[in-house]
Order: structure tokens, then C-alpha cells, then sequence
């Protein structure tokens, strides 16, 4: 299997090859993600493409299998980017683009949630078990597994970013109130324009009042979100990962101390003790990627 995979964000893609038989990347590249131009992002990921198989000599021709990971909303049966919020695809033909310059690859793309949660599953070797995904970045998300299988449900199940808390006399999404793109606006507003979150968990540290309760009410509003996934689903494992927490540790410190504080009942004793920090931290997706691809190589899908 001789394999290129990309993780493709509103930010930033990353790209990588993988060697026949190996599960490892290499020539992992990265650039900036374009918002604009469909076909200008899809040149982007082609560009880090070639530029792999410049440095690794390899012919498109010689390429088996292609993965990716893409937000979204993704229809993986027929290869297209349905719809991103952040990215300028509407219903794209990405499988049938990349197919002109890879013939003989196979191609496997999904979710980019669901590709960094297979990755996860696959470090943790949770092949019996229920297990969760959540990531807390720009956005918050999260993916479920039950024995190797995704829950999909309708199409967003496990989504606890969609949760609605009371914010006064509101209802809000868990996202709205607590991912990183929240607390940056929230910090804008309190502190300075461009303020971001390791400035506010920098203040946090010094122990600054308003970032110290910022940081604190959105631990306690991702700790609820948490709380509702371990009362519906009761997953084994949670595994947490995205941007904020893997350069903020700490911060998923907080949340499971806020989950343990807001546990009611003594059959739910101990589930903070559940949540765990990434494995693969940013290469989650591309190694989900590969993971992936590897699977359906051998005929065994997780869908």
C-alpha cells in the first residue's frame, strides 16, 4: 500500500505519504487552507501532493490509495465534499478531480472528525469497546465507536457541540459557549482585539480574575457536554484532542475536575477518570487517514 493522506481544515491542510506496508508517515507537509475558490483548494492539496512525490521520486500512477479527512459534511459513497462551513466546496467532485491525476489509487475520504476519532480508536486498542472522540478547536465536535463500528445515527450523532445550556435567560450551544473561537471572542471583548486563548490561559496561570473565571465557565459548560455523553452512550473511553486542548493541557484538567464536581449520581462515580488527552494530538486525522486506508485495503470497514 503505498498511500498519500491529507487532513484538510478551514485553517491549515496537512499532508503525508505512507510507504508500502508501513504505518508510519513521512514527508509530512503543511499549508494554509484557501476559503474562497473551490478549485484553488483543490490545487492546494494537489500542489502538497506532488511535492511529496518530488521529495519521495514516486509517479502518481505508482500511488494505491489516497485518504482524507475533510469537515463537513462529506458523502464518502459517491466522493464528494457535500458542504463546509468553512471551506468554499458545494458538493465538489473531489474523488473524481483526484482520479484524473491518480488513476489507480483508491480513495477513501470522510469526516475529518471521524477520521482523526478512527486514529484515536485505533492507538487505544478499543476493538470491544464504546468509545468517544471529542475535539475542542475552532469548533466542538466528536465521533463515536461501538466495537470498531462508527454511530452514526441520522448523521450527527454523539454531536455535543450542538448541546443547548442556559445562559441566562438563553439556550446556546455548547460550541457557541465554550470552543476556542468563543473564548477568543469573549477575550476580545475583555481584554484586547486579537487575544487568543494561550493568552487568556496565560492570564489564567497568573491568576488574573476574569480569564480565571472565563476559563472556569467554559470547563464547567464542556464538563456538562461530557456529562450528557457518558449518560447516553456510557462510552469506556473519552479521548480529547483539537487545537485548545492539545496546546492547553491543563485546560482538560479543569473539565474533568468539573466533571467529577457535577456527578450526581454514584453510578457515574469515577467517569472523569475516563476522559484522556490525545495520542496523536495534531496527527490524528492524517494518521486516521492512514488507518483507514489500511482497512479497506484488507476489506474491513469501519462505516
Amino acid at each position: 500500500m503505498t498511500a498519500l493522506v491529507a487532513d484538510i481544515g478551514g485553517t491549515k491542510i496537512a499532508a503525508a505519504f505512507v510507504p508500502d506496508n508501513e504505518r508510519k508517515l513521512k514527508q509530512r507537509v503543511q499549508a494554509g487552507s484557501i476559503s474562497l475558490d473551490a478549485n484553488a483548494l483543490f490545487e492546494r492539496i494537489l500542489a502538497l501532493f506532488f511535492q511529496i512525490m518530488e521529495a519521495e521520486k514516486l509517479k502518481p500512477e505508482e500511488i494505491s490509495f489516497i485518504g482524507l479527512g475533510i469537515p463537513g459534511k462529506v458523502d464518502s459513497v459517491n466522493g464528494l465534499a457535500v458542504y463546509q462551513n468553512n471551506l468554499p466546496w458545494r458538493n465538489f467532485p473531489l474523488r473524481e478531480k483526484l482520479k484524473i491525476f491518480f488513476p489507480y489509487a483508491e480513495i477513501v475520504m470522510d469526516n475529518d472528525v471521524y477520521m482523526a476519532a478512527y486514529g484515536e480508536w485505533t492507538e487505544w486498542k478499543m476493538a470491544k469497546e464504546t468509545f468517544a472522540y471529542v475535539t475542542i478547536s475552532t469548533g466542538i465536535s466528536s465521533c463515536l465507536l461501538s466495537e470498531g463500528k462508527f454511530l452514526r445515527g441520522a448523521g450527527i450523532a454523539g454531536e455535543i457541540g450542538l448541546t443547548l445550556l442556559e445562559n441566562g435567560d438563553e439556550l446556546i450551544s455548547l460550541e457557541n459557549l465554550a470552543s476556542g473561537t468563543a473564548i477568543g471572542v469573549k477575550a476580545n471583548k475583555m481584554f484586547n482585539p486579537g487575544f487568543t486563548v494561550a493568552e487568556v490561559m496565560d492570564l489564567y496561570h497568573r491568576e488574573d480574575l476574569q480569564a480565571s473565571e472565563m476559563i472556569h465557565r467554559a470547563a464547567r459548560c464542556i464538563a456538562r457536554g461530557l456529562h450528557q455523553l457518558f449518560t447516553i452512550v456510557d462510552p469506556h473511553l473519552v479521548v480529547v484532542g483539537g487545537g485548545v486542548i492539545i496546546n492547553q493541557p491543563e485546560f482538560l484538567d479543569l473539565i474533568k475536575q468539573e466533571l467529577k464536581n457535577i456527578v450526581q449520581n454514584p453510578l457515574q462515580e469515577g467517569i472523569e477518570k475516563r476522559v484522556h488527552l490525545s495520542k496523536l494530538k495534531a496527527d490524528a486525522g492524517l494518521f486516521g487517514c492512514l488507518y483507514r486506508t489500511s482497512v479497506k485495503r484488507m476489506g474491513n470497514s469501519p462505516l
